[in-house]
């Protein structure tokens, strides 16, 4: 019976060992051709991304990195490949020296392609966050991931918005149920994400093929373009209206959902994003945020706060970002922007002040040294006409007296009386200048040839005067503007902008005329406060000349139409002109905004150029500024016209006033000569006057 029962136990036992072994054989060999499966689904993957690429990144943990060996594939050996390995506590908080250097490397020599194999949904999450806020991997290039449930959090929503051409591999285990017996079965399906997104802040996924009997079911292209057509899903499109990108014209347009053409100009942007969500196939949701006016384009605020485009880029709010976005390396750490679609020039705007000289109109005509020509001659001549006049009473009158000769002939001593004095000889020669006639012509011949030629000269001189001051009435006033940056740095007036990066480009520049202004530079948050400073005379205010020009065509229209606001306080009751600075601060690129590594980049790249080489974008913004343009043309046409107004004369009351004042002025001294000289003179006898000055006189002679 021992016997018996021993060996019915070893046979029971054998017989469990055999079964266990079978099991055991079978889990292996299951597992075997699961790790095979999944090595020829990526080995096909990968042959699909080296059709596209010709570099490729695996990022692999311990057990992928031990399962697959990718140095056994051989036959990609041609590819540019970089290798990095993820611990299982890795840290992307504060990563490896190492992997940042390796991703950085991999960044500037262009890598578009990433395999992922990492177990852990939670750590491939972390590093896809980080990598993506430090522009590490290339967003628009392609993705092999493996798929986990943690990677679809709504929180990782924005990721997927971002990595479009993405192949996830989901591998699970069915059961097939055969005679009565469960049979396990490995299933390795492939997904996508949707793009756009249909649902906000909800990640979906659309399934796209399955490994099946050592292929794959439908073996297609497992990375079509998903932004070529949108298949017209919504798109956000936060505006802020700046000219000339967007008018506030548009708002009209969109607010009212307008589907003919505006006759009005919608601004350059706006034209370009109705060109591209026609050709990109989407709708555009345009809407203007919170506050937006004054907020603009946006800063960084206490506690990692942002406002205005800024602060809709930093919270994902939008896809399109329309405002005239500057091409700097601030704008390129939140938005991702298109190529370039206009150079924009940014400089001053500054008060134009008008030369009112009109009170030196006298001596407009002629300049300082044909002044000084003119008075030299002047009293040469007249000094000539004295010498002539006493040379001729001396010698020739002389003579005559002697002989005792009383003819006709030797009456040529009348009239010399006019030039023997030398007071009266300048006075009557500046009066033939100003073509006064003589009171009587001088008997002498010799003085009359010289007066002749005198005349000729005074009729030259007056014609020249008289043309030259009719040319200085009908010409418009002569305007003093600020033209260059060391013209306003040696003005004293204040000058500023809304954007606090302008005044660091201001100071961190090598010139010493923009680093003055930059000491000076004032932010100025209201737009409108600072254009009527500039039209005070106290400010000059930073911004693109477009916007500048819309300023000065807009004051210009108001002032012309007598729609000035009243009700506005101004420091000063003197109102100047707006002028642009003709010097360029900088030339500034303007792109279209997008949102932050956004796969929508290269194809709007695409049509932002064909814009820009047909001539779209030219078109757009003559239309924009032709408003500006015209107004300015009407203000020019007015100030040339040739009218002589009561300010152009006012030389006239000036001469006159200078000469009442001189005249005043002699009164007054002959008045207190009367007074303190005469009267207090013991000969003076108010009685005997004529003997007073008769002695007075041969006093003087002796």
């Amino acid at each position: 019976m021992r016997v018996a029962t021993v060996l019915v136990t070893i046979i029971f036992f054998l017989q469990f060992v055999r079964i266990n072994s079978e099991r055991s054989l079978e889990q292996m060999f299951w597992c075997n051709r699961k790790t095979d499966d999944l090595k020829l689904v990526i080995e096909h993957i990968i042959q699909e991304i080296a059709a596209r690429s010709n570099c490729i990144v695996f990022i692999t943990d311990f057990t992928y990195r031990a399962l697959i060996d990718l140095r056994a594939i051989e036959k990609f050996s041609f590819l540019l490949r970089y290798d990095i390995a993820v611990r299982d506590n890795e840290d992307f908080a504060r990563p490896r020296r190492k992997i940042m250097r390796t991703l950085q490397h991999v960044r500037a020599t262009g890598c578009d392609a990433y395999v992922i194999l990492i177990s852990n949904g939670l750590l491939t999450s972390r590093f896809l966050q980080y990598a993506e806020g430090e522009r590490l991997i290339n967003t628009r290039g392609y993705f092999l991931l493996l798929h986990d449930n943690r990677l679809f959090r709504p929180e990782l929503h924005y990721i997927w918005n971002r990595i479009v051409n993405v192949v996830f591999i989901r591998q699970y285990n069915t059961f097939k149920y055969r005679s009565g017996e469960r049979v396990p079965m490995e299933r390795i399906d492939l997904y996508t994400v949707y793009y756009p997104s249909r649902i906000r802040d909800f990640t979906e996924i659309k399934y796209i093929d399955t490994w099946q009997n050592g292929k794959l079911r439908y073996d297609n292209n497992h990375y079509l373009p998903k932004t070529v057509n949108l298949h017209g899903n919504g798109l956000r499109i936060a505006i802020f209206e700046h000219i000339p990108a967007v008018t506030e014209a548009s708002r009209d347009y969109y607010e009212q959902s307008a589907t003919t053409v505006s006759p009005k100009a919608l601004g350059i942007e706006f034209e370009l994003i109705r060109i591209i969500s026609k050709a990109m196939n989407f709708k555009p949701n345009y809407y203007m945020p919170i506050n937006i006016a004054n907020e603009r384009w946006g800063k960084v605020g206490d506690n990692d706060s942002y406002t205005g485009l800024l602060g809709e880029a930093v919270a994902e709010n939008a896809d399109f970002f329309l405002g005239d976005l500057y091409y700097t390396l601030q704008h390129l750490n939140y938005f991702d922007l298109s190529t370039p679609y206009n150079t924009e020039c940014l400089t001053f705007l500054t008060p134009e002040a008008l030369t009112d000289n009109s009170w030196k109109l006298l001596i407009l005509p002629f300049r300082l040294s044909v002044w000084i020509v003119l008075l030299c001659t002047l009293i040469l001549v007249g000094g000539a006409f004295h010498v002539f006049a006493l040379f001729y009473q001396k010698y020739i009158g002389l003579r005559a007296s002697l002989a005792h000769v009383e003819t006709d002939e030797y009456n040529s001593m009348r009239g010399l009386y006019l030039f023997t004095d030398l007071q009266n000889s300048m006075l009557y020669t500046y009066g033939m200048l100003l073509q006064v006639s003589l009171p009587r012509l001088p008997y002498a011949w010799t003085v009359r040839v010289f007066i002749g030629w005198w005349w000729i000269y005074s009729i030259l001189a007056a014609v020249i005067y008289r043309a030259s001051m009719t040319a200085v009435l009908s010409n418009p006033i002569a305007k003093v503007t600020i033209d260059t940056l060391a013209q306003l740095t040696k003005s004293s007036l204040a000058v500023g902008g809304w954007d606090e990066e302008s005044k660091e480009f201001f100071l961190a520049s090598s010139d010493p005329h923009s680093q003055e202004i930059g000491n000076k530079f004032e932010l100025t948050e209201n737009e409108e406060d600072a254009i009527d400073r500039v039209a005070n005379g106290t400010f000059c205010y930073y911004e693109n000349s477009y916007s500048l020009q819309h300023a000065s065509g807009k004051q210009i229209f108001e002032k012309q139409n007598n729609l000035q606001n009243i009700t506005k306080s101004t420091e000063s009751s003197i109102r100047y002109n707006l002028h642009i600075m003709q010097e360029c601060v900088v030339h500034m690129p303007i792109a279209l905004g997008l949102e932050k590594n956004s796969p929508l980049k290269p194809h709007v790249n695409l049509w932002v150029r064909r814009m820009v080489e047909i001539g779209l974008v030219q078109k757009w913004l003559s239309d924009v500024m032709e408003w500006s343009k015209i107004n300015e043309a009407r203000q020019k046409s007015q100030s040339e016209r040739a009218i002589v107004n009561l300010r152009k004369i006012y030389g006239a009351f000036t001469a006159l006033g200078i000469g009442y004042l001189f005249s005043f002025v002699a009164l007054l001294a002959e008045i207190l000569h009367w007074k303190y000289v005469v009267l207090r003179d013991p000969r003076y006898d108010k009685y005997h006057l004529d003997v007073f000055y008769r002695k007075d006189n041969k006093s003087n002679k002796a």
